[in-house]
């Protein structure tokens, strides 16, 4: 996407030097991250966090320093957006985590002395953020900070950053005129790879939202090990997700465009994956909004955030998995709130998102996982399914509706209603 974005912006020819040092800048990264883990050093998917967003824009700094305090981070390319100034893309040298990890590793000392030499380098960490450290057991925790192919010390910005640069890659390429012998593979090439963009900007979101900051501290620092993300940031967090995945004007593409994305016959790997060539766009943007419902209306998320509770003095400083879901109903179900009285709407894309917040509230309601133990998600399913049924049921008395959107919100509504009429189905009884 990256390669993709400086070619259209007129930066990298594609035939040009400028193309050739691009894949020899990301080649050298690599293989300095795969001796280094022939010399014995793990992944550490915190290193980026130590390098600040304005330190990421200054040429002198990334020249020196490098993007990340680390090559065995999974390091994203330093993109500047439309109007910021360059800086090195790719990790081009060793970071400080680097060094420090091979120093204590190797450094030779003095057999009475190789302790104290040992603990002296180690406890440099204590005190130095470049220094930070997280490792693939770390990625499975709620710890958005921990994270793969980000950069910079706030990865909610980096998500921010990523949707305006998949963004600005659309815009270009939909403003593109090809010349007349140029086939059409140029437009689905690049709409892949805008929502692969756009979905990676999920789960470094989504981790805020009930996540927690964790520390390798010992004793002495006398500080939490875990601590949950001040309900600011998750709100924030979560205001990201909906304002850019689940609003009415969230997917608007030109469909001019949309109708002229055509296939490379002669790439046989992507020949083989597509079934038709037409290209459903519908799929698309769902799989990216399933992967934010994922994570957000889990029974885990519901358990996380009710453990956050013991871990603080006062618990309404958080937020609350109630709190999380009804400001999704809010927004997936906006149309029911819209005050029209005529010519209401649903389009197909909002259809499909709300029919996915239906299934996963019915689920919740018969079929609750029996392994957390926490039964705040069902309770809240609950509240929130009654709240829906009413609005639901108002909205249509309300009329206005065109023959789709009445179709799908009287589906809705059956299946909400019947789903809060069903007995429990508990597992394990």
């Amino acid at each position: 996407m990256a390669f993709e974005l400086l070619v259209a912006r007129g930066q990298i020819d594609p035939q040009g030097p400028e193309a050739d040092r691009f894949i020899a800048g990301s080649l050298k990264d690599v293989t300095m991250h795969e001796i280094g883990h022939a010399l014995g050093l793990r992944h550490n998917f915190k290193a980026s966090t130590g390098i600040t967003r304005s330190q990421l824009r200054d040429k002198a700094f990334t020249a020196l320093r490098g993007v990340s305090n680390s090559v065995m981070d999974y390091n994203a390319l330093n993109l500047p957006l439309a109007d910021e100034t360059d800086a090195d893309l790719q990790m081009g040298s060793l970071g400080a985590y680097d060094m420090w990890a091979i120093e204590y590793g190797y450094r030779d000392f003095p057999a009475d002395r190789e302790a104290a030499g040992l603990a002296a380098i180690a406890q440099r960490s204590d005190t130095d953020i470049s220094l930070a450290y997280a490792t693939d057991e770390d990625a499975s925790t709620p710890d958005p900070l921990v994270n793969r192919y980000d950069l910079g010390d706030d990865p909610l910005a980096y998500a921010q950053r990523q949707m305006k640069l998949s963004r600005e890659l659309w815009n270009r390429t939909q403003a593109r005129t090809l010349a007349a012998n140029d086939d059409m593979t140029i437009y689905r090439r690049v709409l892949q790879r805008v929502f692969a963009g756009i979905n990676a900007t999920v789960p470094l979101a989504t981790r805020y939202v009930g996540g927690s900051i964790h520390s390798r501290a010992l004793a002495g620092k006398n500080e939490p090990l875990i601590a949950p993300v001040p309900a600011a940031r998750q709100r924030e967090a979560l205001n990201f997700v909906v304002n850019e995945l689940f609003t009415t004007q969230s997917f608007k593409f030109d469909p001019k465009i949309l109708s002229r994305l055509g296939i490379d016959q002669l790439d046989r790997i992507s020949a083989r994956s597509q079934t038709s060539t037409d290209y459903s766009l519908a799929q698309a943007v769902l799989g990216v909004q399933r992967s934010a419902l994922d994570a957000l209306m889990s029974e885990a998320l519901a358990s996380r955030m009710a453990d956050a509770e013991h871990k603080v003095d006062n618990p309404k400083t958080l937020m609350s998995f109630a709190d999380v879901q009804t400001r999704l109903s809010g927004a997936i179900w906006a149309e029911l709130r819209d005050g029209k009285t005529s010519g209401r709407e649903v389009d197909s894309l909002r259809r499909n998102l709300q029919r996915e917040h239906i299934k996963r509230l019915a689920t919740g309601l018969l079929r609750p996982a029996a392994s957390s133990g926490n039964a705040d998600a069902p309770a809240v399913n609950r509240m929130v399914a009654r709240q829906l049924e009413s609005e639901l049921r108002g909205a249509l008395s309300a009329g206005g509706w065109s023959n789709m959107a009445r179709a799908h919100l009287e589906d809705s509504l059956a299946m909400i209603s019947e789903a809060l009429k069903a007995p429990l189905n508990k597992q394990g009884v």
